[in-house]
């Protein structure tokens, strides 16, 4: 809905065919990358510094944090000069 919004309405076909080619890349690189992530914890089982699971844990907050500030991007005051 806001998508189509912002832009024009001959540019919504190429605003969403670029969407939906976004968006079915990141669903072929998450399993990937989180299958990738899950193992290389598992060789960590014995760490000293965030073990195996705490490791997945930190690292998925972290990307969740990434993903609650940029949700407050387009509320942020910017000055164009």
């Amino acid at each position: 809905m806001l998508q189509n919004k912002a832009v024009d309405q001959h540019q919504r076909g190429v605003a969403n065919g670029i969407a939906i080619t976004l968006q079915s890349i990141g669903k072929a690189i998450g399993p990937a990358c989180g299958g990738a992530l899950l193992s290389w914890s598992l060789k960590r089982q014995h760490a000293s510094f965030l073990p195996g699971a705490q490791m997945i844990f930190f690292i998925l907050n972290v990307i969740e944090g990434i993903g609650v500030l940029l949700t407050f991007k387009p509320f942020l005051i910017t000055t164009h000069y």
